[in-house]
């Protein structure tokens, strides 16, 4: 006759997890740009603001109109943000046509969906409306397209368009890089932002990128009757005339290498005022397959390079044209002039600084002069007024709660950067004047200068990461990302500076390697900020470059960084493959530390990552070998974390606990004890813990970790709202429900604001605070939580997902709270279905499930069957956890009061005293009432009622209010039999009724009224 509880987190649901990214929300007072050029004609819309579409959308205001539809501003009330809504109306319902334009629009969001890079559009949502036209729902831009941003007056330098066109190659570079071809790029089809950012757009007509030799249909070949019709010819061809290589023309199959005609068409006319080849018609179009190479005006001021470049892009035979886009951005990287300024840069070092150290991209700093006070201007760009107010500009436009306090916060955090940043350059500048005869004090001072350039290329990455535009995931992620930055007292540390591997010795490959160096430096801000895709684009543009150079430890950073950015995004065998490749260059460049930080990314990738803890075992040893060579504290704490992590994952907590109190020390004496990195520390210490069974210890662990968080990135942050949630499963396993339900309401109340009430975190709190409030005993109420946190997952995350599992259990323990055996009964048994597909038949999850199950089946009066579960669930706990843990409690009580309804009283005697003895401490508390309880019930069935009263009595003062009616009602039934306060017991019975009626648990209550009325 038990009450169905949760008492241990072991369900998983206990510790807030991050699953997918936070949403964008609305900018106030932008005005995007059109998405579509401005055209005569609606296509038949006529939608007014304030109009609302598929249920979400309310119109705002219209952008832009073509031939094929309009781009419309609209409000998306679901996630609370602006989008740019673009409609096209389906010939279907017009009374006619064959579907093309709504294939080709979810096409192009399928497409877009597929590309997350910072040079294109963001697809949110795509549909059709009921009048059967289709929409997509992208991001919100505020800008113009290239073409206007082209004709801007006075006209832009060739280099400054170079720059525009080179960004929305790479987004379209990236494009194909995702299998995809977009077939009409076009300036028109380009967006420039307000905050700069160059994004490419309506890949409406895009599809996946076909090899040689690819069967797919052709597009249809233009008719001879158009061959001398105007330009425009819409629904004959599929792409702007213009900008199509001669080949579409005629009907091929679109690929990379029209997209590269196209591109070059487009950077063509954006540089000399007009299209490659004069065009009148498609005739003369199709003449240019015999023509030449388009000459550019007698008075360009553009080079013949660039020309040249754009020329072997617009070639007639496809066969003929740079094989890939890459190809083409990197010829319009190499400016001649650039390379002559860096020769003669080199060259000067050569001859005048021969040094173990000698720098050439810096030997400006030797050029300044008497005065040294003038370095601060390095920061011109990088971190000062402009760039602050860029920054702060771009996170309060997410519409984030918290956004303007954490801008504040990265201000303060990168302002005492940067002043130490100078502080330490201008002390390289004084020594460097000084000591002008003092080779080794020279030497040192160039270690240290090429140092703090190091960091200053972090810092500028990290600030035109965050000045770019609105970014919810940025401003999330700022705070721990500027405590991340590395940290400047390495480049003062002479030990560390001179026991680093030293920098090539010829002059050329030295320039060549610390100019790569400063370019790859960005890819350790993108691994922080969470910008994994991004940055593995950039990792794959740079190894090419870096590769060829022979420097092994500048290849062995670029690689480790790439590995890094795999296991982020989730390709965690990528990962290991490019870490093997990163160990074996760190080891013949002699980069002991960065050896040991690839040895223990392995060990992640393998132990956690891909759970083989059978392969981790045989590492581990030897990760801990090439740590303790390296002799980094830093890389050894983490290596200690990533080791405990291990030791807990497979339930050897006691280990476990020791490496991260190891962690925990190192991180205190290299960080402070206010540092985010200390308050991860203290969550797995406090995690641990309370896994333990040491929950007044978890507790103390755990609040300091939050009081860290609150003060580093504000109260408001979802970082706080997590641990919040991790701090009020603590007060749960202590008892203290109200204290755990205030916890889980804030922690809510934080992420619902932050993330909006759809987002998956916010139904992994949501189910939290179900939990609770089974606790509470208000099981009405959480099962709405368990039902509204169900559906959440279940659309974001699929049915059979194991986050879905955990929410299903709690949600048959609110039910069979209600009495609801059966359907209760239903849910833990899909729960159980999903765990044992995930994870096996023998994991600690599988085994919580089992205990609920085995609980139900009781509750049924199923009492072999339930047995046969609680069994097999203290099995696996047993093997898991180890014999002596608190948890094994609640299913020893269950198997105990399932033997006593079989009649088997000597088995259920020692399953539950043994429950009783894993719950005993020094102070008594709530833990132990279900052992007593079920010991109560065990001595009714014998027929011992007047033993089972002190039992009962004890257990009753013990549980806590709203979980004390079952104890109550045994209580009852124990005193009347035992004669020994008939009055009280009859109160007491009452007053169960009374709670199981509020409940709304008809079992319960008709038991208990059914014994009241025999009684009176």
């Amino acid at each position: 006759m038990r009450e169905p509880k949760q008492e241990e987190s072991t369900a998983g649901l206990g510790e807030a997890r991050t699953v997918g990214n936070p949403r964008p929300a609305p900018a106030e007072g932008e005005r995007p740009t059109e998405h579509t050029p401005p055209a005569s004609g609606s296509g038949g819309f006529h939608v007014a603001p304030g109009h609302a579409l598929a249920g979400r959308y309310t119109v705002l205001d219209v952008l832009g109109q073509g031939g094929m539809g309009v781009v419309l501003a609209a409000y998306d009330a679901r996630l609370d943000r602006r989008v740019a809504l673009k409609l096209v109306r389906s010939r279907e319902a017009d009374g006619g046509g064959d579907g093309l334009a709504q294939v080709r629009m979810v096409r192009e969001a399928q497409s877009m969906a597929r590309l997350n890079h910072p040079h294109v559009v963001s697809v949110y949502d795509a549909g059709t409306l009921e009048d059967g036209s289709v929409f997509i729902a992208m991001e919100y831009v505020q800008g113009q397209t290239l073409r206007s941003w082209c004709q801007h007056t006075p006209p832009r330098h060739w280099r400054e368009v170079i720059g525009a066109y080179l960004d929305a190659g790479r987004g379209l570079a990236a494009a194909h890089a995702a299998g995809l071809v977009h077939r009409d790029f076009k300036p028109d089809n380009v967006l420039v932002g307000e905050d700069g950012r160059v994004r490419v757009t309506d890949f409406g007509l895009a599809r996946a990128g076909s090899a040689p030799g690819d069967t797919a249909r052709p597009v249809t070949a233009i008719p001879a009757s158009a061959l001398q019709a105007p330009l425009t010819l819409p629904g004959s061809v599929l792409g702007t005339p213009a900008y199509m290589a001669p080949e579409l023309l005629q009907g091929q199959t679109a690929n990379v290498c029209s997209d590269v005609y196209a591109f070059c068409a487009s950077l063509h006319e954006a540089l000399h005022g007009r299209v490659p080849f004069p065009m009148d018609s498609m005739a003369s179009i199709l003449r240019l397959k015999e023509g030449q190479p388009p000459v550019p005006p007698e008075d360009s001021q553009v080079p013949a390079w660039v020309s040249r470049a754009i020329s072997q892009g617009l070639h007639p035979d496809p066969m003929q044209r740079p094989g890939s886009l890459e190809q083409v951005l990197r010829r319009l990287e190499d400016d001649p002039e650039a390379r002559r300024r860096t020769w003669l840069r080199m060259g000067g070092l050569a001859v005048s600084v021969a040094l173990l150290a000698g720098l050439a991209v810096w030997t400006w700093g030797r050029q300044q002069g008497p005065g040294c006070e003038s370095l601060e201007r390095r920061l011109e760009g990088v971190w000062d007024a402009p760039v602050k107010a860029r920054v702060t500009r771009a996170m309060e436009a997410t519409g984030l709660p918290y956004a303007k306090d954490t801008a504040r916060r990265v201000e303060r955090l990168l302002d005492g950067y940067t002043q130490a940043w100078v502080k330490q350059r201008v002390e390289v500048c004084q020594e460097t004047a000084a000591h002008p005869a003092a080779p080794r004090s020279q030497s040192l001072a160039l270690l240290r200068e090429a140092c703090l350039e190091r960091r200053r290329s972090q810092l500028q990455a990290f600030t035109g990461l965050l000045g770019r535009g609105p970014d919810p995931e940025l401003v999330d992620k700022a705070v721990p990302v500027a405590q991340a930055l590395p940290p400047l007292e390495y480049c003062a540390d002479v030990q560390a500076l001179l026991a680093a591997v030293p920098p090539p010795e010829d002059p050329q490959v030295r320039a060549r390697v610390e100019a790569l160096q400063a370019r790859v430096e960005p890819l350790a801000v993108l691994l922080s900020a969470g910008k994994y895709e991004e940055g593995l684009v950039l990792s794959e543009q740079l190894l090419p470059q870096v590769e060829p150079v022979g420097h092994a430890p500048l290849n062995a950073r670029t690689l480790l960084l790439r590995a890094r950015l795999q296991e982020g995004a989730g390709d965690y065998k990528g990962s290991e493959n490019t870490v093997l490749r990163a160990i074996s260059e760190a080891a013949r460049g002699r980069d002991a530390v960065l050896a040991a930080q690839a040895w223990n990314l392995r060990l992640l990738l393998v132990g956690i990552r891909q759970a083989r803890p059978k392969d981790a075992e045989v590492l581990a040893p030897m990760v801990e070998t090439v740590v303790e060579l390296a002799g980094d504290e830093a890389t050894r704490a983490d290596s200690l974390q990533v080791r405990g992590r291990l030791l807990d994952n497979v339930g050897q907590f006691e280990q476990a606990r020791e490496h991260y109190e190891r962690v925990l020390s190192l991180r205190e004496r290299l960080h402070g004890k206010s540092h985010l990195q200390v308050a991860l520390a203290l969550t797995d210490l406090g995690n641990v813990l309370r896994r333990m069974g040491r929950l007044a210890e978890a507790k103390e662990r755990l609040e300091r970790a939050l009081a860290i968080q609150q003060d580093t990135v504000g109260p408001t942050h979802v970082t706080v709202a997590q641990s919040l949630a991790t701090l009020g499963i603590v007060f749960t396993g202590l008892g203290q429900f109200e204290e755990a339900r205030a916890r889980h309401e804030r922690a809510l109340d934080i992420m619902e604001k932050a993330l909006g009430p759809d987002h998956p975190q916010t139904a992994t709190l949501l189910a939290e605070l179900g939990n609770v409030l089974q606790d509470l005993g208000r099981y009405e109420e959480a099962r709405a939580r368990h039902e509204r946190a169900l559906a959440i997952l279940e659309k974001a995350l699929g049915p059979e997902h194991p986050n879905v599992s955990k929410v299903l259990t709690s949600l048959g323990i609110a039910l069979a709270g209600l009495g609801r055996y059966e359907d209760a009964r239903l849910r833990f048994e899909r729960a159980l279905a999903i765990q044992e597909k995930t994870f096996g038949p023998e994991h600690l999850d599988v085994a919580v499930v089992l205990v609920n199950v085995g609980g139900v089946l009781a509750d049924l009066g199923r009492y072999e069957e339930a047995r046969a579960r609680l069994e097999r669930a203290l099995g696996v706990l047993e093997k898991v956890l180890g014999p002596q843990h608190p948890a094994l409690s609640i299913p020893l009580t269950l198997l105990g009061r399932a033997l006593t309804h079989l009649g088997r009283y000597e088995e259920a005697q020692r399953r539950l005293e043994r429950a009783l003895a894993l719950q005993q401490q020094p102070e008594e508390h709530a833990g132990l009432a279900e052992p007593l309880t079920g010991l109560g019930l065990l001595q009714l069935a014998r027929g011992r009622p007047a033993a089972a009263v002190p039992l009962l009595e004890r257990a009753s003062r013990l549980a806590p209010e709203e979980a004390a009616t079952e104890t109550r009602f045994v209580l009852a039934r124990a005193l009347w039999e035992s004669k020994q306060d008939r009055p009280r017991a009859l109160e007491l019975a009452t007053r169960a009724q009374k709670d199981w009626q509020r409940r709304g648990n008809a079992p319960r209550l008709a038991e208990v009224s059914q014994w009241l009325a025999s009684r009176r």
